[in-house]
């Protein structure tokens, strides 16, 4: 079992809580080799965890497998909140107007509403977890 999956672990139990009627995520483990992955031109995302926290927040947890020079996406903005956990390779994140380089063991939390982009730009691919909070989901 690879580290990084223990950051996710502790990050699912930090967060505030939200009312909703919806019904929450159970307990239960998740291994690795056990997950399906999503392949598209430059990244494979490995779907983890979406649904309700026992607080209520909607939360929704995957894997990014990032080729080098790539990014998912454009920069852009959106209502919840986000946090990158890299576990390999070097990517930058862009908040705002501040680009940070980060490595393995290193973090980043976007709050709502700010603009963001994470870059792998490294030279070998890059993976980290992505963690999505919302609060105001409909549910």
């Amino acid at each position: 079992m690879k580290p990084r999956f223990l950051w996710v672990c502790l990050a699912i139990f930090l967060f505030p809580k939200s009312g909703s009627g919806q019904s929450t995520l159970q307990s239960r483990t998740y291994r690795f080799e056990d997950l399906t992955s999503q392949k598209e031109a430059n990244a494979t995302f490995r779907p983890i965890l979406d649904g309700l926290t026992h607080s209520g927040v909607h939360l929704h947890v995957h894997e990014v497998f990032l080729l080098p020079g790539s990014s998912p996406h454009h920069a852009h903005h959106h209502q919840q909140e986000e946090m990158f956990l890299i576990s390999e390779g070097q990517v930058e994140v862009t908040i705002g107007d501040k680009t940070t380089k980060l490595g393995p063991g290193s973090a980043a939390f976007v709050a709502p509403g700010d603009q963001h982009q994470i870059q792998n730009v490294g030279t070998s691919p890059a993976e980290y977890f992505e963690i999505i909070l919302d609060p105001t989901a409909p549910h």
